[in-house]
């Protein structure tokens, strides 16, 4: 699966400064931010380099808190990274910088004065002087090299990014721009080239009909491989534009990048809308699956019989499951024709990913096992591999395609695995095999950060034709002369698995280390040690791996534990941040390495 390609950046949490405040329109105020901590600094004995921001759509997270709450919320900066610690008192919210000066050691952040929110409020009330905690940005939208047009959409909370586009000029792509504003004062001036275009929309926050008109008008007609659109707004409003772009006009999703900036309804854009029947989240588990929430998005007003001949299924089964969806407002009945319509947990649902996930993805896959828990608690086996007849590493094993969606779920490691690539056990490793569905992730940084070792793809058949066609295992000629790459069975000096043992039982990774006794100097472990507390839902990660393996989270002693009995020792632990460790664990000597093929 093609990815748009990011430009990651280290986790550094930083205190700035208010320099001055400006008003850029009776709507917009704009706090100009500076201090020591822009330039690279050192805190707590750890250095950390100067903020850097180089997209036009960086985003960086404010946190705010009362003075007396200010040391609770804040998170622990690690020497390659942010942990998040549990704070309910904690106020975060992502803003992005509509300038950045290195030269002048300045950033500007806009912040949009509606309604007493606590950064409108803050904002509202800053003077030179105050301090504001900011983390990021973690990483920069990279454009396509082939560029003849970009198309920009947002409403007010957009205007940062837009402009600081159309002021920087990252290509030199025509730009066809669409901002959507409540009132005509929002209006401001933005630098505009010949054959640019640039217009303005007044319209409530949130108006999906006027986002996606906008957007018909503003898209070039024709082929759209040579351009891209960009797009920020409410969150649910981008649904429609998210469908039109993909469904009717077939771009590819790496030349579009669409984020919803704020939620109009926080209570049903949660991650998860609010079920207090296990039946209800079984409802929307089926409706997902079988397409049936889709299907309702893109054909509103179409009646059950419909729906299901066009889904194959029953039509008793369709009327047995809408009034369930119904009652929680993903669907909504139309009385007149008898027709359903898409409803507003349904909407806040398919537009974010992440929480569809949560249903039919991998995670959803977990959740439903959830119904076993109390018989894998008697029996002692994970609750999935009751319901699904095997575990979860058997799966991962056999089945390319499920490793392929653990796979592209590892991408988040990009952000938090600068620790690990820059710890001094690789000066030692000169060959090493790469397993798990974090392999391409961990591989490809590393060559990013000069590591010229030789390497290999390790797991089953299935995995292993997974990870060859990914291009990070695509081998390079080493500047070194060191070998390009290795077997799948050589002895290395490590062998490093990315979110492999976070599948395993205790037994399947107790044999995991003994297989590889002899085989490696070295097991590099990368997994979740605990739950990210910046996550809503951290309260349900044990849980979920509980049910996934009947193991729950491992850290470092636990992993130890399991590879001990294979001769392998504890030799140092990475924090990596977001609840993800890296452990270091040594073998027995191997007899020398000196022929990798």
């Amino acid at each position: 699966m093609a990815r748009r390609p990011l430009e990651t950046h280290p986790l550094v949490l930083r205190r700035l400064d208010v320099l001055r405040v400006t008003e850029v329109t009776p709507r917009m105020r704009r706090v100009t931010l500076g201090g020591p901590e822009f330039a690279p600094f050192a805190r707590d004995g750890l250095r950390q380099p100067g903020f850097r921001a180089p997209g036009f759509d960086d985003h960086v997270k404010a946190i705010f808190a009362g003075p007396d709450e200010l040391e609770d919320v804040l998170p622990i900066q690690l020497a390659h990274g942010i942990e998040w610690v549990e704070a309910p008192a904690r106020i975060a919210r992502d803003y992005t910088p509509r300038r950045v000066d290195p030269a002048a050691g300045e950033i500007d952040l806009d912040f949009v004065l509606h309604g007493d929110g606590p950064a409108a409020s803050w904002a509202a009330g800053a003077v030179p002087g105050d301090a504001l905690w900011i983390v990021g940005p973690k990483s920069s939208l990279v454009l396509p090299e082939r560029l003849d047009w970009i198309v920009l959409i947002g409403d007010e909370t957009a205007l940062p990014a837009i402009g600081r586009y159309l002021d920087e000029r990252p290509t030199e792509a025509r730009v066809r721009a669409v901002v959507l504003i409540e009132h005509p004062s929002a209006r401001q001036e933005l630098p505009l080239r010949a054959g640019d275009t640039l217009d303005w929309v007044v319209a409530r926050p949130g108006d999906r009909e006027a986002l996606l008109a906008a957007a018909r008008a503003a898209l070039p007609p024709g082929d759209a491989s040579a351009g891209f659109v960009w797009a920020a707004a409410e969150s649910r409003a981008l649904l429609p534009l998210r469908r039109f772009l993909g469904r009717e006009r077939g771009i590819d999703k790496t030349r579009t990048s669409l984020t919803g900036y704020w939620h109009a309804d926080a209570a049903a854009d949660a991650a998860f809308p609010p079920v207090p029947s296990p039946a209800a989240w079984f409802a929307v588990r089926a409706a997902l699956v079988s397409g049936l929430l889709d299907a309702v998005a893109d054909r509103p007003g179409a009646d059950p019989e419909a729906l299901a001949r066009g889904l194959g299924l029953p039509p008793a089964s369709l009327a047995a499951l809408l009034p369930t969806l119904a009652h929680h407002g993903l669907v909504l009945e139309d009385r007149g024709d008898g027709g359903w319509r898409i409803g507003p947990a349904g909407e806040a649902l398919l537009a974010d990913p992440h929480a569809r996930e949560g249903y039919d993805g991998p995670e959803g896959e977990t959740m439903h096992a959830l119904g076993e828990l109390a018989a894998g608690l008697r029996d002692g086996a994970p609750a999935r591999a009751i319901v699904r007849g095997a575990t979860l590493a058997a799966e991962l094993g056999r089945d390319a395609e499920r490793f392929a969606e653990h796979c592209a779920d590892a991408e988040v490691l990009r952000f938090v695995l600068g620790g690990l690539i820059a710890d001094p056990v690789w000066e030692e490793v000169a060959s090493a095999r790469f397993a798990g569905p974090g392999a391409a992730v961990l591989l490809g940084l590393l060559r990013e950060a000069g590591w010229r070792g030789a390497a290999a793809a390790s797991g089953t058949p299935a995995q292993r034709s997974v990870l060859l066609a990914a291009p990070e295992f695509r081998a390079e000629p080493a500047s070194d002369g060191a070998a390009e790459c290795v077997d799948a069975d050589d002895a290395v000096d490590a062998e490093a698995i990315a979110l492999e043992l976070g599948a395993c039982t205790d037994r399947e990774a107790a044999e995991r280390f003994a297989a590889l006794r002899g085989r490696a100097r070295r097991a590099i472990v990368v997994d979740r040690a605990r739950p990210d507390a910046l996550d809503p839902r951290a309260h349900e990660a044990q849980l979920l791996a509980l049910a996934a393996t009947g193991a729950g989270l491992r850290d470092a002693r636990s992993l130890e534990r399991l590879a001990a009995p294979a001769g392998w020792r504890l030799e140092r632990v990475v924090g990596l941040g977001w609840g993800f460790e890296a452990v270091i664990l040594a073998g027995a000597p191997l007899a020398p390495i000196a022929e990798n093929k």
